[in-house]
């Protein structure tokens, strides 16, 4: 028996949009699309909220909002995940990539905190779904590399040793291919686990006890994104170094 969604009620959604190969997983589209939706919105929430402060002009425009609002809860956001990604890009292609490690960070962070609510299953527990991630992360970093450096990010990977060039060349696409299945299969297998200790903890004891496991579900939602994150930029960091620091 499948897990039940409330997008199960929807019978495109429960018959599987009649193109998708396994109906159990015909929830995850329309799930990532309402998550897409909510952060949108708040993004223009929040960007409104902004532009008022702007016309307001002077110093008065540098002012937080004396609630927490969405301006004041994006802006440190942005400034705490900016620093993050400086510290492995630098600032020049922090602000350059940040779109892309910004918008990975929270997506997955939404769609990972989703399984914590009864009736929503994480996008982010479905291999699929991660694939596309990593492989939108593969591409872009080795665009990234091949724009940097030229053919000198293709030359590194024959290695230092001309004979054993061959060698060296295999190794170091083996490793550049795996970067995304790991990517994914790390992110599925951990939401996948939490999801299901949680949900059997929930069925078995008392409705106070599973309080600790939602914590706990929590704290593996916000490191499994964190290291989605972190890895992303640790690949584009290699891939855009220069040539003599390969």
């Amino acid at each position: 028996m499948h897990e039940f969604s409330w997008f199960h009620l929807i019978p495109a959604v429960r018959e599987g949009f009649g193109f998708l190969a396994q109906r159990e997983a015909s929830w995850v589209l329309p799930t990532s699309w309402t998550i897409c939706l909510v952060l949108v919105l708040i993004a223009v929430v929040a960007r409104l909220g902004l532009e008022r402060a702007k016309r307001r002009g002077g110093i008065e425009a540098l002012v937080p909002d004396r609630t927490l609002t969405a301006r004041n809860a994006m802006e440190i956001y942005v400034q705490a995940l900016f620093d993050l990604a400086e510290g492995t890009l630098g600032r020049a292609d922090a602000r350059r990539f940040f779109p892309l490690v910004g918008t990975l960070f929270i997506y997955i962070l939404v769609s990972n905190l989703v399984a914590l609510v009864p009736g929503f299953l994480p996008p982010t527990s479905n291999f699929s779904s991660n694939l596309s991630m990593a492989l939108l992360v593969f591409l872009v970093f080795n665009v990234a590399g091949l724009w940097r450096n030229g053919f000198s990010y293709v030359k590194h990977l024959w290695g230092p040793i001309a004979l054993m060039g061959p060698f060296f060349l295999v190794i170091e696409l083996i490793s550049l291919c795996i970067r995304p299945v790991s990517l994914s299969l790390r992110l599925a297998g951990n939401l996948f686990g939490d999801h299901m200790v949680f949900g059997i903890m929930s069925g078995l004891v008392p409705p106070l006890v599973p309080i600790p496991f939602l914590g706990l579900g929590m704290f593996v939602s916000f490191i499994q994104a964190l290291v989605f994150t972190l890895l992303t930029t640790v690949y584009i960091s290699l891939a855009v170094a220069h040539d003599e620091e390969h």
